[in-house]
């Protein structure tokens, strides 16, 4: 997993918000037992990081304080394919306002773009992508991409910021996404079709396979409620 700590950012109201989120208390479902572990791994490892003074900011202390207290309670799945985009746009539907957000991407390479108050000075010459061009004053913006298995970590001042996915890169391929692919398909095919097989030419693996390939998921994984409710 790559860990990117973004404490240092907030929300500049450039862009509009592109949805509006409400949560519904008195319809409340289990939490997967997979996503919550998986979801305290990571923010363990962040507590870890800030008490070995490897992560320092002037906040280090709330930060950490939040880490221990933290329960994830709600994850949004974004599912993108093919021309799939999601415009700027702010993660605060949560009445905790505070505690960490957690994304995890799995699946083909993401051009995430969060949204700086302050210009940055970006050390390339040509934008990474024509959306980022585009994108109004791009020196308020950070493009950072985000491949499968990337972790990142909303917190501090840069749980608010705005922030957008213009692009995927389903062509850019990697051994990694298509291994994982691969085993997928083949445990689909065996588990769910219960069909047999024994080489990778199956057509069923192979269906899935081009499907797993041009499939991006995104699990973002928020604590709704401050801790004293």
């Amino acid at each position: 997993l790559t860990f990117l700590i973004q404490q240092y950012f907030i929300p500049a109201k450039k862009f509009p918000q592109y949805y509006v989120q409400i949560y519904n208390e008195s319809n409340v479902g289990e939490f997967p037992s997979l996503l919550y572990g998986t979801t305290i791994n990571i923010i363990n490892f962040l507590k870890h990081l800030i008490e070995e003074g490897e992560i320092s900011s002037r906040n280090s202390s709330r930060l950490l304080e939040q880490c221990r207290n933290y329960t994830p309670e709600a994850s949004i799945v974004n599912y993108y394919r093919t021309k799939t985009t999601m415009g700027f746009h702010s993660d605060d539907a949560e009445i905790d306002k505070e505690a960490p957000l957690v994304s995890i991407s799995v699946g083909p390479t993401a051009l995430f773009l969060l949204e700086t108050s302050e210009a940055i000075k970006h050390e390339f010459d040509v934008p990474l992508h024509g959306s980022f061009n585009r994108a109004v004053d791009y020196d308020h913006v950070l493009p950072i991409y985000l491949c499968h298995g990337d972790v990142v970590i909303m917190a501090g001042k840069s749980r608010l910021a705005r922030h957008a996915v213009p692009v995927i890169f389903f062509d850019d391929d990697t051994e990694v996404v298509s291994k994982g692919a691969l085993r997928v398909s083949h445990d689909i095919c065996e588990k769910i079709l219960k069909q047999d097989h024994n080489d990778d030419a199956c057509t069923h693996c192979q269906e899935c396979l081009t499907y797993i390939r041009t499939t991006r998921i995104n699990m973002n994984i928020r604590q709704v409620m401050p801790v004293h409710r």
